[in-house]
């Protein structure tokens, strides 16, 4: 039997949940994973903040110019918030947007050199992008851009073999939940509905898909899969199929009543 090639891997956001366990995956089956994080991510690791782009560009050059390609890059650095937008300091929207968006405008810009024809670029997301949630609007915005981001690079690097996947996973049992920035700040407009409504989603954490099934089916998903985007979670694609079926005043009239709680 043909033994596979080994490809050069790259891996943001690497030391915890779905890009340590992409990491371990990729390790598994022989391929080279350069893990990108701020905290230690073991064996082939790179102190990189992906919203400095001077330091993504240093960081990927290195890696570029030790392995002379980039097979598979995987821009899986994020950071969620909750709370009402009207409340939102700007000190959290610029570290929303400055890490799931710029961070992948950053670390793709500084990438797409080094990733030969055949080689792929994949965007982890979220269901957020599909669907609008209230007390998420800052999170689904940010996902939404990605997904836009990655739709449009698709098409520029068609003519030179490189595939942009776009994966949307649902909710996972990581420490995403609990590394998510959490503003309960609020006033007369909406009273308690905004812890409650944060309360109702997080209660929900053991129910989630497990970080090992995720990580499992975005693995397949980034080695071998090229089409444009993947929903990871039964339920997700039946509501996504729904949001296209339904009026959008009807799909947010819904979601609105499951997840807002009040007392």
């Amino acid at each position: 039997m043909k033994k596979k090639e080994s490809k050069i891997v790259v891996i943001t956001g690497a030391s915890s949940g779905i890009g340590k366990g992409l990491k371990q995956l990729f390790e598994r089956d022989g391929h080279t994973v350069v893990g990108l994080s701020r905290g230690d991510c073991g064996k082939e690791w790179r102190k990189c903040d992906v919203t400095d782009f001077e330091q993504v560009k240093s960081t990927i050059d290195a890696v570029g110019m030790q392995y002379g390609k980039i097979d598979i890059l995987i821009n899986n650095a994020g950071v969620g918030i909750s709370g009402a937008l009207e409340l939102t300091t700007d000190d959290d929207y610029k570290k929303i947007m400055s890490t799931d968006v710029d961070g992948v405008f950053n670390v793709c810009r500084a990438a797409v050199k080094y990733i030969p024809a055949g080689g792929r670029i994949v965007n982890i997301s979220s269901v957020c992008a599909l669907f609008a949630l209230p007390y998420r609007s800052l999170y689904c915005a940010a996902k939404a851009a990605v997904n836009m981001m990655s739709f449009g690079l698709r098409m520029e690097l068609k003519n030179s073999g490189i595939t942009v996947v776009t994966v949307c996973p649902g909710e996972i049992k990581t420490g995403f939940t609990s590394a998510r920035i959490k503003n309960y700040a609020t006033n007369d407009r909406y009273g308690d509905s905004i812890k409650l409504s944060a309360k109702h989603i997080d209660d929900k954490e053991e129910k989630r898909m497990s970080c090992l099934r995720a990580s499992k089916k975005i693995y397949k998903i980034a080695a071998r899969k090229k089409g444009a985007m993947y929903i990871v979670g039964a339920k997700y694609r039946m509501l996504y199929f729904l949001s296209k079926i339904f009026p959008v005043g009807a799909m947010l009239s819904g979601t609105g009543r499951f997840m807002i709680k009040r007392k």
